[in-house]
């Protein structure tokens, strides 16, 4: 049920396998999808023939909530019972580790890249951050004193929370639960789902909304009948679904996004309450799941069906998989040589996949030198040889995973680049002392490499600075000239050509020059 909120938020890759004995091999999520009970059983069903095809029954387990990674490899049931989190390997169809220390936990939401799971505990009105990569608790903060936490949603960025307590809606940091906003609702918050710009909260015969980018509330709905006990946006945005408690046709209704009226969907009386609403990622099927039923629905129809071969008791909630795939190769990768480097830019894939690229990888031939990137389509790969000729090639890779390698770039030959740039000096201040005629400059620098100087006087050199630097920044440096320039200019006033140099560790080197009179020293 809360898998479905994340999945019309961000129609995202979510595949996951069960297996019907603990033997049997791993099979894709797509295009399938999951029901849990109260007793225990877990069945995986498809939804281009809506016929169970695997069941799990797991002893002494009482199954309120399902969520799937969207890995696709790992299936997250919240057993209220037993106070925990169960977590199966999707390769094995085994349950791997249960995480315990929660108090009657009734929901479980992902955030969107699956590295972190948010669970409500009724008992103590609390919700547990859990470290989803080594399935450990990392924090758990309290929402209420009074009121137990209903249900939970991750906003798309991975950053919020959103929290049904009493009849409000708390914002609160995925990252230590800081409470950000809280929301006034019109009445006790059930349920809770995500469009791209609002929240929307059902409530006793309404349901709320609540703009994600403001801190005030609104009646979009009103005159729903019964109690809602659940809530979707449709993944396309375009319908938003809610689920009563009542008996027959009123169970499930639906409106547009955005405010207006509720009607009924048509399931009838088949359904005993609705518990659970699940849409599928083209928005072309919803499933409503009773207590002893899971009804099927087409979009734009009003006569049901029913999900053949599921159980008829002791349902609690339904999801279903994205149909999320790798995404398409990369194109157009064109590479710039530099010294000891190439930049790389490229065209993001047509096909995404169905998902947001994560990100890219540029590998470098010979030598598998890489960069990455977090989305941006353009990278430096650093660390290469001048000299030798090299292709370049890049990956995408997406919630689902990575995708094939781009076509190769056309060869490039980093060479060391000697050509002089303008460097930043200062105006020179000159100071005669005993040892010698100092001329000391202020010179910045855009990195770590050698600063230079050097005054010449009719093709001879007078003095010769080094000097090397480890960072950015401007550096005073004093080139002192000593002997014979020193006696030079006890005969007569003389105009030094001071040459600065800087040569980066990894770059091109810059030069500055300009004439240096120094006066005559009597």
């Amino acid at each position: 049920m809360r898998l479905v909120r994340i999945v019309a938020m961000l129609a995202v890759a979510m595949a996951a396998t069960l297996a019907a004995t603990t033997t049997a091999s791993a099979a894709t999520c797509l295009g399938s999808g999951y029901l849990v009970t109260l007793d225990g059983k877990i069945q995986r069903f498809s939804t281009s023939t809506n016929a169970v095809t695997t069941t799990v029954d797991v002893p002494r387990a009482n199954f309120v909530d399902v969520a799937v990674s969207p890995t696709g490899r790992t299936l997250y049931t919240v057993d209220s019972s037993g106070d925990s989190v169960r977590v199966f390997d999707a390769t094995t169809g085994l349950a791997t580790v249960t995480i315990s220390g929660f108090s009657t936990p009734t929901t479980i939401a992902l955030s969107p890249d699956a590295k972190r799971a948010y669970v409500a505990s009724q008992t103590a009105r609390t919700v547990t951050m859990v470290d989803t990569t080594t399935n450990t608790i990392v924090t758990t903060f309290s929402v209420s004193s009074t009121s137990a936490p209903t249900d939970l949603v991750v906003n798309a960025d991975g950053s919020l929370v959103y929290i049904t307590v009493g009849d409000a809606l708390q914002v609160r940091s995925t990252i230590d639960g800081t409470l950000q906003k809280t929301y006034a609702l019109s009445g006790d918050a059930k349920a809770v789902a995500l469009s791209t710009t609002k929240a929307y909260v059902a409530t006793p015969f309404s349901v709320d909304s609540a703009l994600l980018s403001g801190s005030t509330s609104d009646l979009l709905y009103v005159g729903t009948t019964g109690t809602p006990k659940s809530i979707a946006v449709s993944p396309d945005g375009v319908t938003l679904y809610v689920g009563t408690m009542d008996t027959g046709i009123e169970s499930l209704l639906s409106g547009p996004i955005g405010g207006g009226t509720l009607t009924p969907v048509g399931l009838g009386s088949v359904l005993t309450g609705l518990l659970s609403i699940a849409v599928t990622p083209d928005s072309a099927t919803v499933y409503g799941a009773a207590a002893n039923v899971v009804a099927v629905l087409a979009r734009g129809t009003s006569t049901p069906t029913t999900l053949t071969g599921a159980v008829t008791s002791n349902i609690t909630a339904v999801a279903v998989c994205p149909s999320v795939t790798d995404p398409g190769a990369p194109t157009a990768v064109t590479a710039v040589p530099g010294d000891a480097t190439v930049s790389l830019s490229w065209t993001a894939p047509a096909n995404s996949g169905g998902a947001s690229i994560l990100g890219y990888t540029g590998t470098a031939a010979p030598g598998g030198a890489t960069c990455t990137t977090t989305g941006a389509t353009t990278c430096l790969v650093t660390g290469l040889k001048n000299g030798t000729s090299y292709t370049f090639t890049v990956t995408a890779t997406n919630i689902a995973g990575t995708s094939a390698a781009s076509a190769a770039s056309t060869k490039v030959t980093p060479r060391r680049d000697n050509s002089a740039r303008v460097l930043a000096v200062g105006l020179p201040t000159i100071t005669f002392t005993k040892k010698g005629i100092g001329i000391a400059t202020s010179i910045t620098v855009t990195g770590a490499g050698t600063i230079a100087q050097v005054a010449t006087f009719k093709g001879d050199r007078y003095c010769n600075l080094s000097r090397r630097v480890t960072a950015a920044g401007t550096y005073r440096v004093r080139c002192v000239i000593k002997a014979a320039g020193r006696l030079l200019a006890k005969k007569r006033a003389v105009s030094y050509t001071l040459r600065s140099t800087f040569s980066p560790t990894n770059g091109l080197v810059a030069s500055n020059s300009q004439t240096v009179r120094v006066p005559r020293r009597r």
